[in-house]
């Protein structure tokens, strides 16, 4: 009973420190909504629990932390699965199951474009168009023009992750491309735990599998269709082959890695000096080195030339990527900008706990701190290949080097777990368990806070945006949008045009155009574009001051305008606005 009652205390208090951190909570599992803004009731249950814990007096209290610790110690792989499962079930429950932004909708393109056996896609339309450019009006967002036929296009991300989601599309239809993220952050906290049980022991592994399972920057990655969580996945996979001594592994572990995020190549330099440093022998034999050092060679290669050769057919080189110009996007005047924000956002989103990862290698001895020291050059590898990268305002630009949490949450444990570890055991159980439930607090708190449980409503307006399209609009449609021209053509398979990409004085030209090519143009704009669209085009074509009623409303975010109702609105026929509400469906 005291065991319970405990677990119930610890619980609603984490509850109770949450609601009143962040003011409350308001979301869905599985359509059913979830509300707290009242921290009284949960901390009511708190204080019940303990006192009544405490009642039959301290050596129950004592025991029962006891219990726990040992219970947890004894279980702690099904605790890192359980705790994986859980990943999982955010990922899947929380996702925003849209192709929207640049990235989104880069990927899962991409993945589209794969499952079709090439790596572009064709316009013969940009071709004919008479305008300055016309090209670039039919990119659609997070795509670049093909080296090679005019009207080509190209994603511009990398292809390893849109290669698994492609995978998953021919097994398991299109929704499945969506579970390659929330699948691959189950395997992230279980790697972790794996990699911290052979660093520091399992206490640590499972502490620090807790810490990444409920980390602000991973729950806000977990719910969305992009690369940053399988690139923690596949660099925690890695470290934890490299920590085995199996360099073929970890060269193959390796690749997957780089094929994911191929500007981290600094990294697999890392991973080759773990192993480098494990097969050296104090005779000076060099045959175990160059064994090491060649099996990890031939794991690695094959997914260094893939990319070569992707980048190759996708970009006209095997050194060019899809993100332009690497001088412009890599420069010594970022460094001190981001050197005042990545360090900044990390405490203030993984708490200055995470600042104990310093002392790691101080709290471990033997080959577990050499271990260390590398668990810690490996992490300032990550950061350093972003700290001259392009300056970003925004927290969850954490994702970048989301790879350098694992071993971080790691040594944060490892060094905690060794400052409590001369403590009694049930003060010992004791000083875990509220640490480890204040962290946890603290993490779903910025989570919360930083909208990461509502991702999928704030991108459900590009899915809503595109099937509209496709129920509503004919077959022959042609869409002019901007942000919402790579949502369109994924959910309706509808040609999009981009109208910040066509001068003032094309305007209606570009559109006589498309009805000569047998389209029918619609505008489509979110709120916000319309202001942009008047400032370019009014008083330089009748469409510019969009002074008619739109066809469609939807949920007040996005508006589809019909140009062909202009005139008719004009001569007094009313105009019907289909009005749509999705949210909170």
């Amino acid at each position: 009973m005291i065991r319970a009652l405990l677990l119930l205390a610890i619980a609603g208090a984490v509850w109770a420190g949450g609601v009143a951190a962040s003011g409350g909570f308001d979301f869905r599992i599985g359509g059913i909504p979830v509300r707290s803004h009242n921290p009284v009731p949960a901390a009511i249950l708190a204080a019940v629990c303990f006192v009544a814990a405490f009642y039959r007096g301290l050596s129950g209290v004592r025991e029962a932390i006891a219990w726990w610790a040992a219970a947890i110690a004894r279980r702690a792989a099904a605790v890192a699965a359980a705790l994986a499962i859980a990943a999982v079930a955010v990922g899947a429950i929380w996702g925003t199951y849209a192709a929207g932004r640049p990235d989104s909708y880069c990927y899962l393109n991409q993945a589209e474009i794969f499952a079709r056996g090439t790596v572009r896609e064709l316009q013969p339309i940009a071709a004919l168009a008479p305008w300055p450019d016309p090209a670039a009006a039919f990119v659609p967002i997070g795509h670049v023009p093909s080296p090679g036929p005019v009207g080509a296009i190209v994603p511009m991300c990398a292809a390893g992750y849109p290669l698994m989601m492609a995978a998953a599309r021919t097994v398991a239809g299109r929704t499945a491309m969506f579970w390659i993220v929330p699948l691959m952050g189950g395997l992230a906290v279980w790697l972790t735990f794996l990699l911290g049980r052979g660093v520091a022991g399992a206490p640590a592994g499972l502490l620090a599998a807790l810490l990444l399972a409920t980390s602000p920057t991973f729950l806000y990655q977990v719910v969305q269709p992009m690369t940053d969580v399988p690139a923690v996945a596949l660099w925690t996979l890695a470290l934890v082959v490299a920590t085995r001594q199996s360099p073929f592994l970890a060269g193959l572990a390796t690749g997957l890695a780089l094929i994911v995020r191929p500007n981290l190549v600094p990294l697999a330099a890392v991973i080759w000096g773990q192993i480098s440093i494990f097969s050296r022998r104090e005779d000076r034999d060099l045959t175990p080195w160059l064994r090491a050092t060649t099996a990890f060679g031939i794991g690695v290669l094959p997914f260094v030339v893939a990319v070569a050769a992707f980048q190759d057919a996708m970009y006209g080189g095997p050194l060019k990527s899809g993100y332009g110009d690497l001088g412009s996007l890599f420069g010594a005047d970022h460094v001190f900008p981001n050197l005042q924000r990545y360090p900044v956002w990390l405490v203030r989103t993984e708490t200055p706990f995470i600042l104990l990862a310093l002392a790691g290698p101080w709290a471990l001895s033997g080959a577990a701190r050499r271990t260390a020291w590398w668990l810690l050059a490996f992490a300032a590898a990550t950061l350093a290949c972003y700290i001259p990268y392009e300056i970003f305002d925004a927290w969850w630009y954490l994702r970048f080097v989301l790879p350098a949490f694992p071993p971080l949450l790691i040594l944060s444990s490892a060094t905690f777990l060794f400052a409590v570890s001369r403590l009694t055991v049930p003060v010992r159980g004791l000083a875990i368990g509220a640490t480890a439930a204040v962290l946890v607090a603290l993490h779903l708190t910025a989570a919360v806070n930083g909208s990461a449980f509502r991702m999928r409503d704030y991108e459900r307006r590009f899915r809503d945006g595109g099937e509209y399209v496709a129920r509503h609009l004919p077959a022959n449609a042609a869409v002019i949008t901007v942000w919402q021209s790579g949502s369109v053509r994924f959910y309706s398979g509808r040609l999009t045009m981009l109208w910040n990409s066509i001068e003032p004085e094309w305007l209606d030209r570009s559109l006589e155009f498309l009805r000569a090519q047998g389209y029918q143009p619609y505008l489509l704009f979110e709120r916000g574009e319309e202001q942009e669209f008047r400032t370019k085009f009014d008083g330089h074509s009748r469409l510019g001051g969009l002074d008619w009623p739109p066809i469609a409303d939807i949920n007040r975010q996005v508006r589809i305008y019909d140009p062909a109702d202009r005139e008719r609105y004009k001569q007094g026929e009313r105009v019907e606005t289909h009005r749509v509400w999705t949210v909170g469906r």
